[in-house]
């Protein structure tokens, strides 16, 4: 089997191109127009699925906006194909493939159930940008140039980790001592079995010296545990931290820091992940947001079928939380979780931002909605809450222990909290969302002025990001946290530089570059040549780094960006890294050149 890579911002894609069998076709919706006559529309974002004989669900896929479908199959056989539309009787169909099938099916009106209403002039605006075939360059994006979309950087604290706790001693100080919240005595985990995949799903535990337990999480798909010693500045002496996975009970008794490194724990189970993926979205619905937030349902809309169909063997659901304050329509509303995307969509578009008025909002009780009374399921491969909002929550000493316990039970459930702020956030609440993120695993993303919607968005405090499509943004958030390696015995042929790689860069005279990563840097360097190589690639262990004299150290980091290593050169020209502790994959080998990044990438299998 032949093994293609490509790299999305921060993302592998694996996929086998020897499959032969497709099941492709145009689905479309019967229904009534004002003379009683069967019209046929075309099935927007409906749900595709197939099953085995056994029951087993097999590929998952959602149509376009023109009812298309594409989805591959390993073997030939006999499946169950089915297919679901809000307002609309499911239509199931058994199909024995053989070679590739076409199979157009449509639904009836469901008349005891709301039919999703699809609204032409969505899809009518920036056709390109709605088809995702819109790539901005960063000088598109300065000059406005983004289709009608709303643009986004993000700081990935893990990533700038020295950093955020600089800002904690100055710029955010104030903030952190209003909200209270300061997730400290970090502690990695990183969890592996003998085959080097990762553990997805094992409940991780840091105790205290005397047996309390400080921190909980679950293991994510990388196999990595976040854990944190406070959250309140309570400085605790550690003791321990138990792993369980399955059956499979471990200790790590005297765990180090994350400053002296990753604990490693190896586990002699097999390989198994579970294929079922939960996003929830909590929206701030308040009036300050109607700038902005028919960009941001029409940017979820195009991000909840992209992710659908980032794997077809991968099944998501969806939920939507929406808050507004005292004294409004509501304070909260919601749809729990449910996988067919239409019905999904329905609630969604009817939200509208109204009310509020002044700056706090509800956002304690939408987070309460949004990580306790939904129903998240108990084995999954990612739990993902994007918080979309404005404002910071109200501040009353009640509130701020509300959230510190809520963030202790995102975390404790798997919950990742990906923050996503816009026009009207203040400092004070950029320091709470960034804080709840890294409680929770997760990260902060914010609005930019380069899309020209909405009112002023004030700078982050931090060094340098990126600025990128929103929809495209979450994208790639929602793919790094689905990918997970294939569980094959063989090692697979990658198609780059064997045995050795090469990297080699050069900056023009008077050319500026802008950083393209969330990594810290204070290296200040002339324009100038460097080159360095790295073999044997890909590896099963070592790493071995040839340098010109110019370069002082490389960062090791994994594709999300979270650095794992720094291996400095000290004056050597050839440097060994060793990273047979870490899960198959892809790993990145970093330089900071002035203002740029120069990369390599680098292959770790069995």
């Amino acid at each position: 089997m032949k093994t293609y890579i490509f790299t999305f911002i921060v993302l592998l894609f694996i996929f086998n191109e020897g499959i032969a069998q497709r099941i492709s076709g145009r689905n479309s919706l019967n229904t009534l127009n004002m003379e009683e006559s069967v019209v046929s529309k075309k099935m927007t974002y409906g749900n595709v699925e197939v099953f085995d004989m056994d029951n087993n669900l097999v590929a998952s896929v959602i149509t376009d906006e023109y009812g298309n479908y594409d989805l591959k199959l390993r073997d030939t056989g006999t499946y169950r194909l089915k297919i679901m539309y809000a307002g609309y009787k499911t239509n199931e169909k058994t199909i024995v493939v053989k070679d590739d099938v076409v199979s157009n099916i449509s639904l009836d009106r469901d008349k005891n159930k709301k039919e999703r209403v699809v609204k032409e002039k969505e899809y009518a605006l920036e056709t390109r940008y709605m088809d995702g075939l819109l790539s901005v360059s960063e000088s598109e994006v300065k000059k406005g140039k983004t289709g009608n979309g709303l643009t986004s950087g993000e700081i990935n604290d893990f990533s700038k980790w020295e950093l955020w706790n600089d800002y904690l001693k100055d710029d955010l100080l104030v903030h952190q001592r209003l909200w209270k919240i300061n997730p400290q005595q970090r502690y990695v985990v990183q969890l592996i079995n003998e085959a080097k995949n990762p553990l997805v799903g094992a409940r991780v535990q840091l105790y205290s010296k005397t047996n309390k337990i400080l921190w909980e999480t679950i293991s994510d798909n990388t196999g990595k545990a976040e854990l944190w010693g406070t959250i309140n500045s309570k400085v605790t002496e550690i003791g321990k931290i138990k792993v369980t996975y399955k059956d499979v009970k471990k200790e790590i008794k005297r765990p180090k820091t994350f400053k002296k490194g990753i604990n490693t724990l190896r586990l002699n189970v097999g390989c198994e992940v579970s294929n079922l993926v939960e996003i929830a979205f909590l929206v701030d619905a308040t009036g300050s947001m109607g700038d902005e937030i028919n960009f941001i349902k029409r940017d979820l809309n195009k991000v909840m079928f992209k992710a659908q169909n980032l794997y077809d063997d991968v099944s998501i659901k969806y939920a939507s939380v929406f808050y507004r304050d005292k004294g409004e329509e509501y304070i909260t509303k919601h749809k729990d979780f449910t996988n067919i995307l239409s019905e999904a969509l329905v609630f969604v578009d009817e939200q509208s931002a109204v009310g509020g008025g002044d700056t706090p909002e509800a956002l304690v009780e939408g987070l309460d909605v949004a990580i306790n009374e939904l129903s998240w399921s108990e084995k999954t491969r990612a739990k993902l809450l994007f918080v979309i909002l404005d404002a910071p929550a109200h501040s009353e000493v009640d509130k701020i222990k509300q959230l510190e316990t809520l963030a202790i039970k995102a975390a404790k459930k798997g919950i990742k909290i990906i923050a996503v702020t816009g026009s009207g956030i203040n400092k004070s609440g950029e320091y709470l969302m960034r804080s709840l993120a890294l409680c929770s695993n997760g990260t902060y993303v914010f609005l930019t002025n380069h899309s020209g919607i909405g009112g002023e968005h004030i700078e982050p405090t931090t060094d340098e990001y990126d600025v990128k499509l929103l929809n495209e943004r979450m994208t790639s958030i929602i793919k790094a946290n689905l990918f997970y390696p294939e569980c094959e015995n063989e090692i697979p042929e990658y198609e780059m530089s064997y045995p050795d790689s090469l990297v080699e860069f050069t900056l023009e005279e008077g050319q500026i570059y802008e950083s393209e990563d969330s990594l810290e840097t204070n290296i200040d360097n002339d324009p100038e040549k460097i080159e360095w190589k790295y073999y044997p690639n890909p590896t099963k262990d070592y790493v071995y780094i040839e340098a010109s004299e110019k370069i002082e150290f490389v960062f090791l980091t994994d594709l999300t960006g979270k650095i794992l290593q720094k291996v400095s050169f000290d004056g050597l020209g050839k440097v060994s890294l060793y990273l047979g502790d870490y899960p198959v994959g892809i790993y990145l080998l970093r330089y900071p050149l002035g203002k740029t990044w120069v990369t390599g990438k680098v292959v770790l299998t069995r």
